[in-house]
């Protein structure tokens, strides 16, 4: 086996690299895939103008599949796809001039045992010329992670905070009013009569576009004054009542909603329901008023009334289970370190993702 610093070792990592980034592309659709036209016999594809050989294809193949037992199923199609971001990466990498000196690869390579060396090469029928430029690509992309990874600089505060925020736990009640329920409620009220409807026509006779449509136009424009009334009234009132310190019963029984529990989490993880069931918590979750005064708010009471363009929300916590432990500092370091690779792979993926867009891809598809 080789270790873990061994460059074909490395160099196998690549590629799972390139499996992940697959998945980002695939979810956008693979750009300017084409047919076979054009291209050479001995290319199963050609990536910006260069050709990835069926021979190279092949033998990749088979040594991700002997290696990686996980992998023994994967379809052609997708070692293919992983060889192709590869190539895109070591592209994008050269573009900015991140390449390496033909004594820096020697050097790499005489750090791993010249008996592996020669037997990997003679298993997969590799030259020392094709292991040395697999080495390249692969030190050109850790040159270029290592230059982003410099840049995202996380300060001890930020990592204490993270620490602090993974290590708590905090739950909600909330009650929820779709402006759909509102409308039913207050149908009668928020009618408008063909009397409305021509007045609004005759004081703004410049929203007259289309004699068969305005009348439908102005009828819903009426109604979404009246909706926002009726809106602005209940919030009045809730905002009153969490004013002056109510509890959440109170506001709930006015708002006359849904209600439900989220999971327990922790702060700034993604808001759910409880096991998992019920509709969107995403604009709570989202919004100035939890983001900004959920620490403040007692147990019990209630927040202001959130608006969202689906309806009105208000919450109370349940749990608010605030780590009192400080971090130490092996513990910052190791969230720091965490932080700082996620801001990393998360500009790396983006440069990428712009060079794949404008990038042009052709598939020998008859035969991948």
């Amino acid at each position: 086996m080789f270790s873990s610093k061994s460059p074909i070792v490395k160099f196998a990592g690549y590629f799972l690299i390139g499996i992940f980034l697959l998945v980002i592309i695939i979810s956008f659709g693979m750009p300017d895939v084409c047919g076979n036209f054009d291209m050479s016999p001995t290319a199963i594809a050609v990536v910006n103008g260069k050709n990835i050989d069926r021979i190279d294809f092949a033998r990749h193949r088979d040594e991700i599949r002997e290696r990686f037992s996980d992998l023994q199923g994967i379809p052609d199609s997708i070692i293919l796809d992983g060889l192709i971001v590869n190539e895109l990466i070591w592209q994008y990498t050269q573009k900015l001039g991140f390449d390496s000196s033909d004594e820096r690869i020697v050097r790499i390579l005489k750090t791993t045992d010249p008996d592996i060396l020669r037997n990997h090469m003679r298993r997969y029928n590799i030259s020392f010329q094709k292991l040395e430029n697999l080495e390249r690509r692969n030190t050109a992309k850790n040159d270029f992670d290592s230059t982003i990874l410099l840049g995202m600089t996380v300060s001890q505060n930020d990592a204490r905070e993270e620490y602090i925020a993974q290590n708590s736990r905090i739950q909600i009640r909330y009650a929820f009013l779709s402006k759909q329920d509102l409308m039913k409620r207050h149908a009668r009220g928020i009618s408008v009569s063909d009397e409305e409807i021509a007045v609004e026509m005759k004081n703004n006779p410049g929203e007259l576009k289309d004699p068969t449509t305005d009348k439908d136009r102005i009828k819903e424009k009426l109604t979404e004054k009246k909706v926002s009334l009726i809106e602005d009234e209940l919030i009045g009132k809730i905002n009153a009542i969490a004013g002056a310190g109510g509890s959440f019963a109170n506001a709930a029984a006015l708002l006359q909603g849904s209600g439900g529990i989220s999971d327990i989490f922790a702060p700034g993880s993604p808001l759910k329901e409880q096991g998992g069931k019920g509709g969107n918590l995403a604009p709570l979750e989202n919004s100035k008023v939890f983001r900004e005064t959920f620490a403040r708010l007692p147990i019990g009471a209630s927040s202001e009334p959130i608006r969202t363009p689906g309806g009105i929300y208000i919450f109370t916590p349940l749990l608010k289970q605030i780590s009192p432990k400080e971090p130490t500092q092996d513990n910052v370091k190791k969230i720091a370190g965490e932080m700082q690779r996620n801001r990393s792979s998360s500009i790396t993926d983006n440069l990428l993702m712009q060079f794949i867009e404008k990038s042009k891809i052709i598939k020998n598809v008859k035969n991948d």
